[in-house]
């Protein structure tokens, strides 16, 4: 099950380029930072912005359209949550992994944060409805 659900996240997060950061020991703490510093209002909208970036996919669109403006505003909330995540409540980890890291420590500190909102989603109830439908399919 879990194999599942790991192949899922990484199917969907290709899609977007977020992946797993594993990159550096800098940009991850400064996603554990992100995770533990975004209050529950933080949180959705960091996970809105995951699904509204994937929603722009190709693969997505042939299933729903996200409107433009409903996109342009998810994103606009999450620039403003991020930001006052980074230059308030996880300033010295942001230093920390511009500094040794360079440009990739701030992105992929977010990538870590919201791919981390992501696998909580996946491991939502209705997800996991959904892939135990899909584990039992019968092949012909």
């Amino acid at each position: 099950m879990r194999k599942i659900q790991l192949f899922i996240l990484i199917a969907v997060g290709s899609m977007v380029g977020i992946t797993p950061a594993w990159s550096g020991q800098h940009g991850d703490e400064l996603g554990r930072c992100l995770i533990n510093q975004a209050n529950q209002s933080d949180t959705k909208i960091l996970t809105q912005w995951a699904f509204v970036t994937i929603g722009q996919t190709q693969a997505a669109k042939e299933i729903v359209r996200i409107p433009q403006s409903k996109t342009n505003s998810v994103t606009a909330k999450a620039q403003t949550v991020v930001l006052r995540l980074l230059a308030k409540d996880c300033a010295a980890p942001a230093l920390k992994a511009t500094l040794y890291e360079g440009k990739s420590g701030i992105p992929n500190g977010i990538k870590y944060a919201v791919t981390q909102y992501m696998v909580e989603e996946m491991q939502s109830q209705t997800v996991e409805a959904l892939i135990s439908k899909l584990t039992n399919l019968k092949t012909p």
